[in-house]
Parts: C-alpha cells; sequence; structure tokens
C-alpha cells in the first residue's frame, strides 16, 4: 500500500469471492493504524466465468488455460477482445468456442476489420481508382447531411464510451466503442462511396476523410482493449498515440494528407460533438 492519498486513487479488480476481505477487513487495518494510507476509491467485481457449461479447473483439465491459448495460435488481441466482451460483470458468463468463432467472424471481421480494410484500401489504391495514399481535401463537410447525422451518432456514443469507462463498465465500453465502427460501416455503405467517386468527387473525399479520422477514433478508443490493434493503425498514419483531447467544435483541416508522411496535424470533423485530433509524428 502507498502513503499518498492526496495523488493517488486506488482501484481494485478482483472475483466476487476476495471482496469481504479487500473491502471491510483490509481496510479496516489500515484505518487502525492511524497513518494516511491510500484508501480504495473503487472497486471492479466480476462474478464467474465458466468453461462449457462448466467451471473452470486447471486440477481436473477443465477450460483453457495460458498455454493452451498460446498452443492455438489465435493472436493474442482475439483473446483479450473475447474475454473482454464476454466479463461476467453482472452475472456468470460462459466461454464456449463456438461463441469464440462466432464473435471472431461477426465482429472482429466483418464489423471492426471490413471498416478499416475498406477504407485504408480505398485510399491506397492508386489515383483512378482511390486516392493514391493521400487523404484528399474535403472542403463543405459541414453541410454533408449523411456526414452530419454520423456526427450527431459517434458524439453520444463518445460520451457514452468515457461514462462507461469511468464507471469501470468496461464490457460496455468496449460495445460502445465497437457500435462506431458499426455506425462507420453503414456511413460507408448508406453514402455509396464507390459510385461517388466517379460521379461526386467532393461528396466522396468528404466521406473518406471522415472515415479516416473515425478510424483514428476507433483505434484510440479500443487502446485499452487490443493496444496492438491500435498500433497497427498508428503506424498507418506514421503517427504516435496520443491522450484524446474531446473538444465541442467543427474544425476541419484543409490540405492533404499524405499516408506515407507524418501529419502534423488533422481535424475530424463531427457536429454537436467535434473530436478535434492533434496529432503529432512519431
Amino acid at each position: 500500500m502507498v502513503e499518498n492519498p492526496e495523488n493517488v486513487e486506488l482501484y481494485q479488480f478482483m472475483g466476487k469471492d476476495n471482496v469481504p476481505f479487500h473491502t471491510v477487513m483490509f481496510p479496516s487495518t489500515l484505518l487502525g493504524t492511524g497513518e494516511k494510507w491510500t484508501l480504495m476509491k473503487s472497486i471492479s467485481v466480476t462474478e464467474y466465468l465458466n468453461y462449457e457449461s462448466r467451471k473452470f479447473s486447471k486440477s481436473k483439465g477443465v477450460g483453457v488455460f495460458g498455454n493452451d491459448a498460446k498452443d492455438t495460435k489465435i493472436p493474442a488481441e482475439v483473446w483479450r477482445y473475447y474475454l473482454l466482451t464476454n466479463r461476467p460483470e453482472v452475472s456468470d458468463t460462459l466461454f464456449t468456442w463456438k461463441d469464440l468463432q462466432a464473435k471472431l467472424n461477426s465482429e472482429l471481421l466483418n464489423n471492426l476489420g471490413n471498416f478499416v480494410n475498406r477504407v485504408l484500401s480505398f485510399i491506397a489504391k492508386p489515383k483512378g481508382r482511390g486516392y493514391g495514399s493521400i487523404v484528399p481535401d474535403a472542403p463543405g463537410a459541414e453541410t454533408h447531411c449523411l456526414t452530419k447525422t454520423l456526427a450527431e451518432k459517434v458524439g453520444k456514443y463518445v460520451e457514452q464510451y468515457l461514462e462507461d469507462m469511468e464507471k469501470i463498465k468496461l464490457k460496455q465500453g468496449l460495445k460502445t466503442g465497437m457500435s462506431i465502427s458499426s455506425e462507420g460501416n453503414a456511413y460507408l455503405q448508406n453514402t455509396e462511396f464507390w459510385k461517388l467517386y466517379k460521379e461526386d468527387e467532393a461528396s466522396c473525399a468528404i466521406v473518406i476523410r471522415t472515415s479516416v479520422g473515425l478510424v483514428y477514433l476507433i483505434a484510440c478508443l479500443l487502446e485499452p482493449f487490443m493496444p496492438s490493434f491500435t498500433m497497427e493503425i498508428v503506424s498507418s498514419f506514421s503517427l504516435r498515440l496520443i491522450n484524446l483531447p474531446w473538444m465541442l467544435r467543427i474544425h476541419f483541416l484543409q490540405g492533404k494528407q499524405d499516408l506515407d508522411q507524418p501529419f502534423s496535424e488533422i481535424h475530424m470533423i463531427f457536429c454537436v460533438h467535434c473530436i478535434s485530433f492533434i496529432f503529432h509524428a512519431g
């Protein structure tokens, strides 16, 4: 324990069977000393995670453990994602291989992976089929109807995400972050950017530039859950990860950005709740 209550906020994470000792007995001992120990500010307690309808038991060989997870060759980020989406925050939850596969396919691949790939691969295509790895200008984005609608939705999701994380609702925070990816996919479909590229260049530029900002926003929001994914996105833009400044003003940087060169500054347009990013070259 640390004797620094003025400068330290102590959060503890544990299973429900450890709660009595850490919330009553141990704090009472600290108070009994008469010294200024740092006491717990908040506690995040989980119920039980069961395995295929049975309790995990290493002695009985029931469950999947660290060495087993490693032997599967499944990427660590997949494990992190699945276990956090299945975190037993309110009641006991169940680990099943079928559910793991389903979430990998429907959520990580078809939702998140699909959105990121569609945006970045389209930009990376040579001119005439894409943007030659240059994020396009997007003047007039403030008046683009579908972009404004997206901004309003994402702004609410960001507010919800911050509230979830402050309350240590990690499972809900991850779900909220992934919902933004779903909105991104819907945005691409509704705008039909592949048609706009040939028929309305200005509108297509707005959609693509906004989508790039959305990819980076999602990467930042998911960093506590899937840090390797975030760093892959950050490296794609030759940036280093920063703490997000949440701002309520509309900004949009004019000027092209080269995906192969470090960004100095980029502002992503969001009306109502505009998230303004200040990117520093890595």
